[in-house]
């Protein structure tokens, strides 16, 4: 049903007379779901998402349109617009990118510094006074954290588990209280730094490599200092940022000459730190993936865990 629907959809809304579609398992973001959709010429991302604001994929159009390589275009609807709506969640459309992912395959030394550049250039870049003026200042998912904390909290620690893993997401949460209620009541001062165009998510699951180095998933995009980003560079991503000196000063170079504030560093550290503890702990209760989702939890908060880090304004 929904693949007759996503055919329906991209004949309707984009002119792609699909011959293929399939859904593409890559990704953390429940509220997305994506496929590759081909027609006798070409294959194409498609991304039905009720996550972040439409002002992400404006950006990303508006970078891609300026010429900044490794940003994908934005496919155009029949009305020449960015997106189409269905069920209140907006379909977009971009050229499917045949490469490997960053997260699996690592980056060498001199595709760091590509991503450098890009990335710098993202940074570089003047979007137009309306467009810049819509971007959000912080992530949607930071306004309701704070109430789903203590929710999850709640439940963990006062109600009887309803099943196995959620007794072991249980003894967990547990084991970390410490850190978990450090980084929930001690959230460090927000920089007022200059403001940047910030992927926002630019870890090694958003980038793709074939000849060059491409950022995905710009769902997230928001109007922040440049530290915003550089936190994923600058420890605690484990292997999903770099992993050895050599590959941060790959990524330097590539970037340019920067002196980031290490007090926004810390403060986007802690910011990310909670929204990974929070919004995994829900996924492992809800789904999908509960078991992923608590191994994954229990890496962010265990020793040189991104969570253990930020508690410890370490890293």
């Amino acid at each position: 049903m929904r693949e007759t629907l996503m055919r329906r959809w991209l004949v309707e809304d984009f002119g792609l007379g699909v011959v293929e579609i399939a859904p593409v398992g890559h990704g953390a973001d429940v509220a997305a779901q994506v496929w590759q959709a081909k027609t006798v010429a070409n294959a194409y991302a498609v991304k039905w998402s009720g996550a972040g604001s439409n002002t992400g994929h404006q950006v990303a159009a508006f970078l891609a349109d300026s010429g900044i390589e490794g940003v994908p275009e934005a496919v155009r609807t029949v009305d020449s617009g960015l997106w189409s709506v269905h069920a209140k969640k907006r379909l977009t459309v971009t050229p499917w990118i045949d490469g490997a992912r960053a997260a699996e395959t690592g980056l060498t030394d001199e595709q760091w510094t590509q991503y450098g550049v890009l990335l710098r250039r993202v940074h570089d870049a003047e979007p137009p006074e309306r467009l810049r003026n819509a971007l959000p200042k912080r992530s949607p998912v930071d306004s309701r954290i704070p109430e789903l904390a203590e929710q999850i909290d709640a439940r963990l620690t006062t109600e009887p588990p309803e099943d196995e893993l959620e007794e072991r997401l249980a003894a967990v949460w547990k084991e970390h209280a410490d850190t978990i209620t450090r980084l929930l009541t001690e959230r460090p001062p927000e920089p007022s730094g200059p403001r940047v165009v910030c992927h926002a998510d630019p870890h090694l699951g958003n980038v793709l490599v074939n000849a060059s180095v491409h950022l995905i998933d710009w769902d997230d995009v928001v109007l922040a200092p440049r530290e915003q980003d550089l936190m994923f560079m600058l420890g605690g991503m484990g292997s999903l940022g770099p992993t050895t000196p050599e590959q941060r000063s790959a990524f330097f170079t590539g970037y340019g000459d920067v002196e980031p504030d290490p007090d926004a560093v810390a403060y986007y550290r802690h910011v990310r730190a909670v929204e990974d503890v929070v919004l995994w702990a829900e996924q492992a209760i809800t789904g999908p993936d509960r078991e992923d989702s608590l191994s994954i939890l229990s890496g962010v908060l265990e020793p040189g865990g991104l969570a253990h880090l930020a508690a410890n304004g370490r890293g």
